[in-house]
């Protein structure tokens, strides 16, 4: 079991900071987001084996998206909140206020500021989203990530 401690009100961070390999974020599923990237450099996505769900085990077994499933999005909807970044900002569905986002609509880490439901009530945040083209999810860090280890 792995057992992330994010904070509750991420705060903006001085500078973006890199995503790196392995664990990115975690979904409301409980799986992990991985970035975009497989371990050659290639889009994950178009170039890895994945199950109908989009997702597929790491080497040690960790199962993981690089991508926000469709799965998922069933369940939560392609508007609502899907997940958190390991810097502990929302990651939402590709859909706000009716309208599909796409990458030329969101900054270099694939995120915004906007009104969104957090905590129960609305408010003015940074906040990521899904898109359908790579990067997919998190370009970079806004916040500051929490140190993983081993994933």
């Amino acid at each position: 079991m792995l057992e992330f401690r994010l904070p509750a009100n991420p705060k903006l961070a001085t500078r973006a900071s890199c995503v790196g390999m392995g664990a990115i974020g975690v979904l409301l599923s409980g799986s992990l987001l991985f970035n975009a990237l497989d371990e050659g450099g290639r889009d994950a996505v178009a170039h890895e084996t994945q199950d109908a769900c989009e997702g597929h085990p790491e080497q040690r077994g960790a199962y993981h998206y690089h991508n926000v499933s469709s799965c998922v999005l069933k369940q939560t909807g392609e508007s609502g909140l899907v997940g958190y970044a390991l810097d502990g900002f929302g990651i939402f569905g590709p859909r706000e206020a009716g309208k599909l986002l796409t990458n030329s609509d969101l900054d270099e880490c694939h995120g915004h500021t906007s009104e969104v439901l957090w905590n129960g009530k609305k408010v003015e945040m940074y906040h990521y989203h899904a898109t359908l083209e790579f990067p997919y999810t998190i370009g970079c860090f806004k916040g500051t990530p929490i140190v993983t280890r081993g994933r």
